[in-house]
């Protein structure tokens, strides 16, 4: 474990810009950022596609990264990792760069692929946004390429570097000052061709929430926000961005600092940048997505911490401990059971308006679909009823008695017959619980039938609702009509339930 108070500095050095953070270590995973440094070198500039970094790029990254290295000694910081990205991989001259780096900086660059620059990204993103149970593209627009990732909370899917960074393409397309109609549409038309294959996977894959990194993102987003001095997080819709495109080529780099307060390096490439962003935002279908200020730098310090205390998650409640107790301790198929509770707690969120439920039954669902085959070890048959008595009578520390009856009937009913106000174990509930009990059960019986044959083949499962019309979207990783057609059964008590049709769709 890091004791609090351990520092490491963090160092990007991108095509357009050098990054550090200066970030300190607290006791139990976490840290927090105590000082920050960029500069704006452009090592791409006059480079990139090949060509060898310039002397003066070389001589502009080499005074930064030194000066960078001597504010991280007076933090006392006890490690400094430095990476480059597409302006240094790409560069024939490249060990030139790094030995100088090395002699007269006082610091070893560690070049990494953009898969690892993706990865480092969206590890950042996750510890700034709350993606919860959501699949989220990340999109990372830097100087000399565009990052894009697709993943949970838990896991990535798909990951790509493609040529598209706003430096690359300003120089490409002669961008940086009052851009000409033809060159514009040349870029678009090079943007299209692409970023065309990564949008149809991004597509097929299917995303919840969207979010957007790099200072070309940032900047947009302050250009195009209705409210830019407002904190937080901003959305960035496509159609401001669209209306902003034409405003900017039509001024120069100059006009652009002045009139929209930007770094006079960033107003040469934000119409290139602005427009790798608006082409893939039409390729993948996003109307808005979110600008969240982290980068690659955030994503390192996080993946260091991660590795110091060896997870990057925290031990977990006192009745999140107590429920994985009672799963191990009855020999269930752990991994289903919690894809079955991150399928279902998918359903309640995306159904809300529904079902009505407050957030407390969100977390009892969960608990219902971690413990649901917890009888199993007792018998196969009717096991159901079994995993019933095991949760009402388990010591499960932090949940009331009502919790628990919820819980257990919940469990209960997620195969065969429906609650049934006959069942004893129904019956002695209060009509508020008999309520929610049915709900959460409707929405269990789908989840745990997307995952019928433990294979998890099913990965993801969105819902599009309409006024009679329920319609879930399943995401696959391989053939799930098992799968499919038994959630197809499992939905009827769901459709009497709610009074909706209920239909299923495969991607």
């Amino acid at each position: 474990m890091p004791q609090n108070g351990k520092r490491f500095a963090a160092i990007d050095v991108g095509t357009n810009s050098i990054h550090m953070i200066v970030a300190e270590a607290r006791d139990g995973g976490g840290y927090r950022v105590v000082d920050r440094e960029k500069e704006m070198v452009q090592l791409g500039l006059a480079s990139l596609d090949g060509q060898p970094l310039t002397e003066e790029a070389i001589e502009r990254g080499v005074n930064a990264i030194a000066r960078m290295n001597e504010l991280a000694r007076r933090w006392n910081v006890e490690e400094t990792i430095a990476v480059a990205t597409s302006a240094v991989r790409e560069a024939p001259n490249r060990r030139d760069f790094l030995r100088r780096v090395k002699n007269e900086a006082g610091v070893r660059v560690r070049v990494i692929s953009g898969e690892e620059e993706a990865d480092y990204i969206f590890r950042a993103v996750r510890g700034a946004v709350d993606i919860g149970a959501s699949t989220a593209l990340s999109i990372d627009i830097g100087g000399g390429s565009m990052e894009l990732i697709v993943g949970t909370e838990d896991e990535i899917y798909y990951t790509t570097s493609e040529p598209l960074g706003s430096l690359r393409l300003a120089q490409r397309f002669a961008l940086a000052e009052r851009a000409l109609e033809r060159n514009i549409d040349q870029c678009r038309a090079f943007v299209r061709r692409r970023a065309a294959k990564p949008a149809k996977r991004i597509r097929r894959i299917g995303v919840d929430i969207s979010v957007g990194t790099s200072g070309t993102i940032q900047a947009l987003a302050a250009i195009c926000c209705d409210t830019p001095d407002s904190a937080g997080l901003k959305e960035l819709a496509r159609d401001k961005l669209v209306e902003m495109i034409p405003r900017l080529a039509a001024m120069s780099a100059t006009e652009r600092a002045e009139a929209f307060a930007i770094d006079p390096r960033r107003a040469v490439t934000i119409v290139a940048g602005a427009i790798a962003l608006d082409e893939l935002m039409s390729l993948t279908g996003l109307s808005t997505i979110i600008a969240c200020p982290v980068a690659m730098r955030e994503g390192i310090v996080e993946s260091r911490i991660a590795r110091l205390t060896r997870t990057s998650k925290s031990s977990g409640s006192l009745r999140r401990k107590s429920v994985n107790a009672l799963a191990q301790k009855t020999d269930c198929d752990l991994r289903h059971a919690v894809h079955v509770a991150r399928l279902a707690t998918r359903i309640f969120d995306q159904t809300r308006e529904l079902h009505g439920l407050s957030e407390a039954s969100r977390e009892l669902l969960h608990v219902a679909a971690v413990l649901h085959e917890s009888g199993m070890h007792i018998s196969d048959r009717g096991h159901h009823r079994h995993t019933y008595y095991l949760i009402r009578h388990a010591d499960l520390r932090g949940f009331t008695g009502d919790q628990l009856l919820v819980i257990a009937n919940v469990a209960r009913y997620y195969r065969k017959s429906p609650p049934d106000p006959e069942d004893p174990n129904f019956s002695e509930l209060t009509p508020e619980l008999q309520n929610e009990v049915r709900r959460l059960s409707a929405i269990l019986r789908i989840a745990e039938a997307l995952d019928r044959g433990h294979r998890q083949r099913i990965r993801d499962v969105a819902v599009r609702a309409k006024s009679r019309k329920i319609t879930f979207v399943a995401r696959t990783r391989a053939d799930a009509s098992v799968e499919l057609t038994s959630a197809v059964k499992r939905a009827k008590y769901f459709e009497s339930l709610f009074e909706k049709r209920v239909a299923f769709e495969s991607i």
